[in-house]
């Protein structure tokens, strides 16, 4: 598994998921609402 899928969050604000990583930066916030608040997605979430 490569580095995006372990910097995944969901925004605790609208809850959509969101990369933490881009090219250039680290991205602190929500893209759509610029929320802080998020939660870490579980890495193993679709292996069932």
């Amino acid at each position: 598994m490569g580095k995006l899928a372990r910097n995944l969050r969901i925004c605790g604000e609208c809850g959509i998921v969101y990369t933490s990583v881009s090219f250039e930066k680290f991205i602190d916030e929500c893209p759509n609402c610029n929320s802080k608040r998020y939660e870490e997605l579980p890495a193993d979430l679709g292996r069932r």
